[in-house]
């Protein structure tokens, strides 16, 4: 994530041109319809990552026909990299433009959200105000923050996202379920494990979950040292990148693999890369964070991009992204606050596929994205060296 050239061009902003930002007109039951009806005939713009094929496939599908019904255009604007949107905006914001903007809706989270709020780039006051925002429980922590950064209304949850593990069932018959166990596992089977060196995102993650999980950074980076020597190659080599470990995990050169898409193995299967005998579980339980949509505050189209902000909220299409056959991805819906039928079909769904985990344990929070560099760096230092 190039999230070091959106600080700097942000930078600039906070610098030049302040931290205003626009709020919207509360879109609730009472003015919905008024919303709806300036909706109709918009094209929304929706800024988002291009190369994963089955979300591509599941907006096209679903979500541009739900919003077609309603008069609304979805155009997916595909980007290599959330920050080239966040850019986009930026370099509106420097040419002093207020509306018009040719973003309507980023799909968003962690660092880049965080910067474009402190520079004011965000639509303010909507999200809680989406007819089918009253599905989301909004006092969990794993949604009203992102990244330990308050969302305030600034964006709205449509996806989850939760870091989890795979094995061949046919190779390991009861895999390590805590770190103490993967040590020891390890230390039994030298050779057969190894991550993605950060700042790989999935390697990184893998960092952060055990400096959270053991208590602190000394005693997460002193077990990964420990580890290390007990790795793929003696540790001597590590992945570059979560497809390298993936490659390492097909060929059966090293016995796990991990993903922050919780749907992983399920895809993996699907194309054929991984044996229909793997398997998920958890080591401890699931880091966890939510994916988001945001609307620039100079966003063109701000009336459509609320309507297909509601749509990814809909109980129907949030059963369709956690369907194995779809996406398999943890809903955001708190089925609680959903009608019976609702939430039975959103619980099913997961139970439908064996590559899915139905429970994620106990939940653990991300740390606030200002830690994600020092811990990187730490990690170099300390355990790369």
């Amino acid at each position: 994530m190039r999230s070091l050239v959106a600080s700097i061009a942000l930078a600039v902003v906070l610098a030049g041109c302040g931290t205003a930002t626009s709020s919207a007109p509360s879109p609730t039951a009472s003015n919905w319809s008024q919303v709806l009806a300036e909706a109709k005939g918009q094209t929304v713009n929706w800024w988002l990552y291009g190369g994963d094929a089955a979300t591509n496939a599941f907006v096209e599908d679903y979500v541009a026909p739900a919003a077609a019904k309603l008069g609304v255009t979805v155009k997916r604007v595909p980007v290599s990299d959330t920050v080239d949107a966040v850019d986009r905006v930026v370099a509106e914001r420097r040419a002093g433009e207020t509306s018009g903007g040719a973003v309507d809706l980023i799909w968003i989270n962690g660092e880049n959200f965080v910067e474009g709020k402190e520079a004011g780039l965000w639509l303010r006051n909507w999200a809680q105000k989406l007819p089918n925002s009253r599905y989301v429980d909004w006092s969990s922590p794993i949604i009203n923050r992102d990244f330990q950064v308050p969302v305030e209304g600034q964006e709205s949850p449509w996806q989850g996202a939760a870091f989890i593990y795979g094995y061949d069932s046919a190779a390991v018959a009861s895999p390590p379920r805590s770190f103490p166990a993967l040590l020891a596992w390890a230390k039994a089977h030298p050779g057969r494990f190894t991550y993605p060196a950060p700042p790989d995102f999935t390697g990184a993650a893998f960092v952060r979950q055990v400096i959270q999980r053991l208590g602190g950074v000394a005693k997460g980076l002193r077990f990964l040292r420990e580890l290390k020597p007990y790795q793929f190659e003696g540790g001597t080599q590590f992945p570059t990148s979560i497809d390298e470990l993936d490659q390492l995990f097909a060929n059966g050169q090293v016995d796990f693999d991990m993903s922050y898409n919780a749907s992983f193995l399920n895809l993996g299967v699907k194309k054929g890369e991984f044996p229909p005998t793997v398997r998920p579980f958890l080591i401890g339980g699931a880091l966890e964070n939510t994916s988001y949509v945001t609307i620039p505050a100079d966003a063109a189209h701000v009336a459509g991009a609320e309507v297909v902000a509601n749509l990814l909220l809909d109980p129907r299409l949030q059963a369709k992204m956690a369907d194995p056959a779809v996406l398999g991805t943890p809903s955001v819906l708190d089925p609680a606050r959903l009608p019976a039928a609702r939430a039975a079909a959103l619980r099913g769904a997961a139970s439908r596929s064996p590559y899915l985990l139905t429970d994620l344990g106990r939940p653990l929070g991300e740390l606030p994205a200002t830690r994600d560099v020092p811990i990187e760096e730490a990690w170099k230092r300390e355990v790369l060296r």
